[in-house]
């Protein structure tokens, strides 16, 4: 009812209303349509996967007003829920010249860097936590000139449904209220604060509902200078869950976070230094399953301080941030020798705060330190790091080089058998050729190398090898062809396989229209974007895409 009464309404205001009306009336349509068909290899087994998913969003903007509806038929999805109809529906009206948004319907939002609200849609994850709602934001400043004051001040309210993307039958349901305000009182210097308050019900996985109430308050600040740049903030989570049979007297928590950010650039060098605390629930061992009504809430998003990789070997062994339990940090330099050769440099490093000890049958004891505010490389704190260099190099005019090497180090610590301490050492050697043939034609070549070492194996099987060789063939602008190859020496590889083969052919018939066409073989892993992560089954057969903008 509601997808016939959506279009009435368009209907009336393009065929009727706007004939009598000056109307400034532009109109797009972006459309995905995604098929799969193959076999998916999950737990040692190989089963049939088939997804058939059209998404197709409508944009209608009448002068100061725009409204946007997405239709999407997902039967069945790659991942998550099957869905037929109307997804996200919404109205927006702007006024550049007072200052003034209002935004009724689904919307996504960011505040400062997320450590209070940040919401997101990523289909690769089948991760949503689209807003449903109202929107109203006002911007104002204060004088003219040198001495002008900036303010922004925001309210949101709405209901959240999370589907656990790990779980997708597994929904959480949030109604969501956020009021932002931020002030420049000096050119150099911004100041904001945030309060989101929030009530919920959390299911676990026997289907026992916990009724939470939750307050979020948040300050931070912006400090620029020059070739510098200061970023600062604080969060404070308060939660408080009603009784059920998991918590008998009701349950009381609290938790914060902390980020900050150091730039610095000048001429051809560039530094940034990233530090996080994170504390939103520190719970024991025992304690901590994913589906808890205490763990921080999944409207919530803060920054991961760690690098994100676009090599794919790298990608398979992702450091899967806890935010509920995480201190550490990274420091990213970058400089350019000449306009031919530059050089990145990344380190990060990140474990818990406490360790803890078994003092009886499921039961643990928090061992306090001193220096819980900088990470530990002690393997009772899980502690994770990386150190990254990458080398970019246009050797010529024709032929552009890349060559990078990662070396991590990971530990996941058994408290119950102390010996049984899982220690994985990844070495990863990537390099990329490019090479312009001509104005039409390039050739690319990724070759990657890695080295793993897993301590909990056989000794006969620790140390075993990936490789990844992909070719790429370009003529621009409409034609791409791509061949993957991937193998390993793992004996313990779940589907029994040592070597994956895949090709694409993507053809774009003009700047609005492309269709992408792939058969082969995936090998899989672990996928990470923004902190969310989850395991990908490897698949084997014909994914077509289809995107066309008018």
């Amino acid at each position: 009812m509601r997808k016939y009464l959506l279009i009435a309404v368009l209907f009336l205001i393009t065929d009727v209303i706007y004939p009598q009306l000056n109307l400034n009336v532009k109109a797009s349509v972006n459309n995905i349509f995604r098929y799969g068909n193959g076999y998916e290899y999950f737990g040692g087994n190989k089963n049939s996967k088939e997804y058939f998913e059209n998404l197709s969003d409508v944009k209608l903007t009448f002068n100061d007003v725009v409204v946007g509806i997405r239709y999407e038929i997902s039967d069945p999805i790659e991942y998550g829920l099957d869905f037929k109809g109307i997804k996200k529906r919404y109205v927006e009206y702007k006024n550049k010249d007072v200052g003034l948004t209002v935004r009724g319907g689904d919307f996504f939002e960011i505040i400062s860097r997320g450590l209070t609200l940040n919401t997101f849609e990523n289909r690769a994850q089948g991760f949503d936590t689209g807003i449903d709602g109202l929107r109203v934001s006002y911007k104002y400043n204060f004088g003219e000139g040198k001495n002008q004051i900036k303010t922004k001040a925001e309210i949101l309210g709405g209901d959240l449904t999370f589907s656990d993307f790990l779980n997708p039958k597994r929904i959480e349901n949030y109604k969501v209220r956020d009021a932002n305000f931020e002030i420049s009182p000096l050119k150099f210097l911004t100041l904001g604060t945030n309060y989101v308050y929030t009530k919920g019900t959390i299911p676990n996985e026997t289907n026992i509902i916990t009724n939470i109430t939750a307050d979020l308050p948040e300050g931070y600040l912006t400090i620029t200078s020059g070739t510098f740049e200061l970023y600062a903030s604080y969060a404070h989570k308060s939660l408080r869950a009603d009784k059920n049979s998991l918590y008998p007297v009701g349950m009381s928590t609290r938790g914060d976070g902390f980020y900050s950010s150091l730039s610095y650039s000048t001429g051809g060098l560039g530094m940034t230094i990233d530090y996080k605390n994170y504390r939103f629930d520190l719970t024991a061992p025992n304690y901590r399953n994913t589906d808890r009504a205490t763990k921080m809430l999944p409207f919530q998003n803060p920054p991961t301080a760690v690098k994100e990789h676009y090599f794919v070997l790298i990608t398979r062994n992702p450091h899967i941030v806890n935010f509920n339990d995480e201190v550490g940090g990274q420091i990213d330099l970058f400089w350019v020798a000449n306009d031919k050769l530059r050089f990145n440099l990344n380190s990060s490093v990140s474990s818990n705060h406490y360790e803890y000890t078994k003092t009886g049958p499921d039961v643990y004891q928090r061992v306090e330190r001193n220096f819980s505010l900088i990470p530990s490389l002690d393997e009772s704190f899980n502690p994770w790091w990386e150190v990254y260099l990458e080398t970019e190099w246009n050797i010529s005019e024709k032929f552009f080089t890349k060559i990078a090497v990662s070396r991590q180090n990971s530990v996941i610590y058994n408290i119950d058998i102390p010996s049984s301490t899982e220690k994985l050492i990844v070495t990863t050697v990537p390099v990329e050729f490019r090479y312009y043939i001509s104005k039409e034609y390039t050739l690319k070549i990724d070759a990657e190398q890695q080295w793993q070492k897993n301590n909990i194996r056989p000794l006969d099987q620790q140390t075993f090898m990936n490789q990844l060789f992909s070719f790429n063939l370009t003529k621009s602008p409409h034609i791409g062809l791509t061949f993957n190859m991937e193998f390993t020496n793992d004996n313990e590889e779940p589907t029994g396989k040592k070597s994956w083969f895949s090709g694409e052919i993507s053809y774009k018939l003009n700047p609005s229209n492309s269709v992408a066409v792939s058969y082969g073989s995936e090998r899989g892993g672990l996928r990470c974007t923004n902190g969310v992560c989850r395991f990908v089954n490897p698949f084997e057969g014909l994914r077509l895409t289809v995107m066309t903008l008018f």
